[in-house]
């Protein structure tokens, strides 16, 4: 029984080993700075001849392969066919700390592995160097990527060896070597299947003493298998998602520039290589990737930064990102999706305990991410709830520099995603007619799209217990027998959201009265926001470097407005806190912020008033903080007063943000003529 084991090891190494060879000698075909003077040897593979030069030269060697422990079986592979002064059984394996020649001699030829596949600290580097220099042991350096390996050694590599990925020709060399015969021919419908075989697909038959045709097979279904799981042929297209806002034309974009570089018609160095989708949970971020990567007929890995913290151990975290990256090169063209990046960690944030641990796991995720022209047909999205949490590093330029907002969605939006989830049953003829997809959406306001699928998975189950077709009602009942503790918030009704809809009429109809007519405004919704607020009113980014007086009183009188609008149309009685609402951010504050820089730094106080008072003692601010309050009494009013003559304004932008949620700017700008 104990041969078992032993039986099966051997076999897996003899697998990578021969999966190794292969791969190197193509390495040294294309690598002839090494070659002897002497004719090749008999072998005829250049194998010995390389083994030679090995054992004559003693180089500096530097493996660079995504194997683990391809550079062990390089220089097992070496040994084989050389005669090194020490019997080459165990190569001496430097990590860690080194371990320098006066604490542990070394015999002059015994060939030295070092690895870089794993950071490790090494906190005597030029030690190391210097003890590599005045030996005459031949070394092999491995690692993923020459970036790994640390500065001060890459002056000391001798001969540079990249191992490429076991394509359709070296993999049919691989299965002959270990099964001694050619490889079946599949027939026309082969595909590229053999571009993406593992030695852990090899492995299995080998051990179960496959004949060569069964082992093919075997081979084949599990390589396509893996391969089926990529595609994501029943997601959306980006046609089809709905109330993505800015997000969706981002998408379209890249889906654009994607397809031109799959075409051969735009460089890759034009694509944006990296994106960061921020939002809160079930609004689609995943979904959105998906819906790229489908349009663009290009596989979809699927990552997670806490799953691979589930790792047990630093060696495991890191080498589960590092089997991601291999998986998302290995299946290029593709989309990597790296959900909760943020669990990474932020090291500005960092402390305790875990702070080494965390920072050590964000260099090399940045390791990975780094190096964007080497990286091939790869585009790496990043998803996260948080943007703060994130570290800034990943977001800069050449890493997930692109930041997406998520938003909720509208009440037409949500229509629409109700739709496409209840397409499948309309088309298998489960759905009742009376399904009113846009009350669905009015009903769940607030919510997202997550919730939605919620929805319909919960009807169609409560029409299967009734063997009956998915009613409205069935909906209707999913949607208000939510618990408040699950996934999303409770809907708004109708008097929320038109309260919400007055209020963000007011900011843009007082927008659209300044001197510039609105043309700043982007776009206007009541849709809630991931950082909690909801109403917004985006505007491009003021570029003006110095403001007036009259400037700096309308954007008080802007922020003010949605106050005002909600006292004109609700009366006095009826005015809510929304304007006070969101701390630092909220109308409030931001005009408060205003007029104590009119008051007390611009200058611009009153007539004649060149103090700023910013620069004083803090006594002497009073004056300031006296003046403020009547400041923004006298800027409400005139609010008031503007938005009363211009009230079918305020009530028609009100009546369509009530409707649609969300408006652009340039309907706004048409309404105001």
């Amino acid at each position: 029984m104990s041969r078992v084991p032993d039986n099966r090891a051997r076999l897996d190494h003899r697998v990578y080993k021969v999966w190794i060879e292969v791969l190197l000698r193509e390495a040294l075909r294309r690598s002839p700075a090494w070659r002897e003077p002497a004719p090749a040897a008999a072998d005829g593979d250049g194998m010995g001849e390389f083994a030679r030069y090995v054992q004559r030269v003693a180089p500096v060697m530097l493996v660079e392969s995504s194997l683990p422990y391809a550079e062990h079986l390089v220089m097992e592979l070496i040994a084989e066919r050389g005669s090194f002064r020490d019997p080459l059984h165990q190569p001496s394996l430097l990590s860690g700390q080194w371990q320098t020649s006066g604490k542990r001699p070394l015999s002059a030829r015994t060939p030295l592995v070092l690895s870089f596949h794993e950071p490790n600290e090494w906190h005597q580097s030029l030690e190391l160097v210097h003890d590599i220099e005045t030996t005459d042991n031949p070394v092999l350096i491995g690692c993923d990527h020459i970036s790994q390996v640390p500065a001060e050694f890459h002056r000391l590599i001798d001969l540079r060896l990249a191992l490429a990925s076991a394509d359709a020709d070296r993999f049919d060399a691989i299965f002959e070597t270990l099964f001694g015969e050619p490889l079946p021919d599949a027939g026309p419908e082969d595909g590229r299947w053999r571009d993406f075989v593992t030695p852990a697909d090899v492995q299995p038959p080998l051990r179960l003493d496959y004949p060569p045709a069964e082992a093919a097979r075997y081979i084949r279904q599990r390589v396509t298998s893996r391969l089926s799981r990529l595609e994501v042929d029943d997601a959306p297209s980006i046609d089809e998602l709905h109330g993505l806002g800015e997000a969706r034309r981002i998408a379209l974009d890249l889906k654009h520039d994607l397809r031109l570089a799959l075409q051969g018609r735009l460089d890759w160095s034009e694509v944006d290589r990296g994106l960061l989708l921020v939002g809160p949970p079930g609004t689609g971020k995943t979904t959105l990737a998906k819906a790229i990567a489908r349009d663009c007929a290009v596989k979809f890995i699927n990552a997670s930064a806490s799953d691979w913290q589930s790792a047990d151990g630093l060696g495991l975290h890191l080498a589960a990102i590092r089997a991601t990256f291999e998986d998302a090169r290995r299946f290029a063209p593709a989309i990597l999706f790296i959900d909760e990046i943020d669990s990474i960690g932020n090291r500005e944030t960092l402390s305790g305990a875990s702070q080494t641990y965390q920072a050590t796991v964000t260099n090399y995720l940045l390791e990975q991410l780094d190096g964007f022209a080497e990286r091939g047909e790869l585009v790496v999205i990043g998803a996260t709830n948080d943007e703060d949490r994130v570290d800034p590093a990943l977001r800069r330029a050449g890493r997930l520099d692109q930041v997406v907002q998520i938003p909720y969605p509208t009440i037409r939006a949500l229509a629409g995603i109700y739709a496409w989830h209840l397409k499948a049953h309309a088309g298998a003829g489960r759905l009742a007619d009376d399904v009113d997809c846009d009350a669905l959406g009015r009903l769940s306001f607030g919510l997202t799209g997550a919730d939605v699928e919620f929805f319909v998975r919960g009807a169609a189950r409560r029409a299967r217990k009734r063997r009956d077709l998915i009613r409205h009602d069935d909906l209707v009942a999913e949607i208000l027998r939510r618990p408040r503790d699950g996934a999303g918030a409770a809907p708004f009704d109708a008097a929320t959201i038109r309260r919400l809809a007055v209020h963000e009429a007011g900011h843009a109809t007082l927008r659209l009265l300044g001197r510039r007519g609105g043309e700043e405004i982007s776009y206007v919704s009541i849709a809630p926001r991931s950082d909690g607020r909801i109403g917004y009113l985006a505007a491009f980014d003021d570029e003006r470097v110095s403001m007036t007086r009259d400037d700096y009183l309308h954007e008080i009188r802007v922020l003010l407005a949605g106050r005002a609008a909600e006292d004109l149309l609700f009366g006095t009685e009826g005015v809510s806190d929304l304007a006070g609402n969101y701390g630092e951010h909220s109308d409030l504050a931001q005009a408060t912020r205003i007029a104590r820089h009119l008051l007390g730094v611009s200058g611009l106080a009153g007539e004649g008033d060149l103090t700023w008072y910013a620069a004083l003692p803090a006594g002497l601010h009073r004056p300031v903080e006296t003046a403020i309050e009547p400041l923004l009494r006298e800027a409400y009013e005139t609010a008031l007063r503007e938005l009363e003559e211009h009230r079918p304004l305020l009530e028609t932008i009100a009546t369509a943000l009530n409707r649609q949620q969300e408006l652009d700017g340039a309907t706004l700008r048409a309404w105001r003529g």
